[in-house]
């Protein structure tokens, strides 16, 4: 092949890569910390984010005051608007300038410390199991982000319930675009979701319990028929390459979305961490419960977003765990990530790096074989235009 040719081929990929790279905001994104209150301080935390976007606004309110940690998506109009009243460093009451069109909320609201007896790793019910409620623990802000490209807040809370007594990390995320996120297990993030990390350190473990794990309990709430249910659905991936190891993919879908409408969902891997350095050597099988209807939780902030309104709520219980790991003691730390998002969820694609291999090596072998052809062609060509030899008969 001609070292121009392939010179050329360089320049077209190297294009692609670049152009590919470009990420264009699709939603401008406006955030605040504690919209409204005049008494709060760096205990109360409740972050506002609406992000518009050329035919709704999706309005998400982060918050912690009530001491549980909490996601509501609230989709809208473009003029729509949200104001919070307060009384002292807690909301009150959330009025809207237009009905809301839907919403979809998730609450972190506790732990389960379970003896997995026969060492699944999934949380049995009728097993040995203690609940520790997140209503008394303590969160206190440790990082911030308030921009137009990011928003994202990281919180650390110290549980101190029955006897237990450790430090749970909570992280939400956003950015306006479609990207994987930069640590394992590289979840899509758009700017309809909010990715949220959960990180599990240094917890006591019961000592009746000779095989104790940590699970976490969710209560989902939406704006759909308290008579349908959400369902589970588990798809493949194309392939492992931003999850090597995995290639499967679970989905919580609301009941519009599952029948093809938009609606909430959450997005993950069937898998957490063990260690804070995320790698396919530290990871861990996650397992998911059935749905349970349930009631919201009292005395929380979803509880005063919603009022008396008529909501479909179920709750799930997520678990971590590897039969031979070891249990919860061997580490001392269980992290997982997932992504809470409104509209149909996004489908992983091959990177502009595995795409370029691929051309590359599709190309290549097909160049250097019309090359030898055209050699051949022209060979023969030039062969069958010689001149022929005049001779005399004479």
């Amino acid at each position: 092949m001609h070292p121009h040719v392939i010179t050329k081929i360089y320049r077209i990929l190297i294009v692609v890569f670049i152009s590919s790279s470009v990420h264009g905001q699709n939603r401008k994104i406006t955030s605040s910390l504690n919209p409204g209150c005049g008494e709060c301080s760096n205990s109360s935390t409740l972050v506002y984010i609406r992000a518009l976007g050329a035919q709704d606004t999706i309005h998400q309110i982060w918050d912690f005051t009530k001491h549980l940690p909490t996601v509501i998506l609230v989709v809208g109009s473009i003029n729509s608007s949200l104001s919070i009243q307060w009384d002292r460093t807690v909301p009150t009451n959330f009025a809207w300038s237009e009905l809301p069109l839907y919403s979809f909320a998730t609450v972190i609201d506790s732990l389960y410390e379970y003896d997995d007896l026969d060492d699944s790793g999934s949380f049995d019910p009728r097993r040995p199991y203690k609940e520790y409620r997140f209503t008394r623990t303590s969160w206190a802000l440790e990082d911030i982000v308030l921009t137009d490209k990011e928003v994202m807040v990281q919180m650390h809370g110290h549980i101190n319930n029955d006897g237990l007594n450790g430090v749970v990390f909570i992280k939400f995320d956003l950015f306006p675009f479609k990207d994987y996120a930069a640590e394992l297990p590289h979840l899509i993030h758009t700017a309809n979701s909010t990715q949220v990390d959960v990180s599990l350190e240094r917890l006591p473990v019961s000592r009746e319990y000779n095989a104790s794990r940590f699970a976490v309990h969710l209560v989902l709430a939406s704006s759909e028929d308290p008579a349908s249910t959400l369902h589970y659905v588990m798809r493949k991936s194309l392939d492992d390459e931003h999850t090597p190891g995995v290639f499967e993919i679970i989905e919580i879908k609301t009941p519009s979305l599952f029948d093809g409408q938009d609606g909430g969902y959450l997005q993950f891997r069937p898998i957490g961490y063990t260690a804070r350095e995320r790698n396919v050597g530290s990871s861990t099988m996650a397992h998911v419960s059935s749905f349970n209807r349930t009631s919201l939780p009292q005395r929380s902030t979803v509880a005063t977003f919603y009022k008396k309104q008529m909501l479909l709520v179920q709750d799930m219980v997520v678990s971590f765990g590897d039969s031979g790991d070891g249990f919860y003691r061997q580490h001392n730390y269980t992290a997982w990530s997932f992504t809470m998002g409104y509209g149909t969820p996004p489908v992983e694609s091959f990177s502009v790096f595995v795409v370029a291999v691929i051309t590359a090596g599709l190309t290549v072998p097909a160049l250097l074989a019309l090359s030898g052809v055209a050699v051949v062609l022209r060979r023969r060509w030039a062969r069958d235009t010689l001149p022929t030899r005049l001779t005399n008969e004479d």
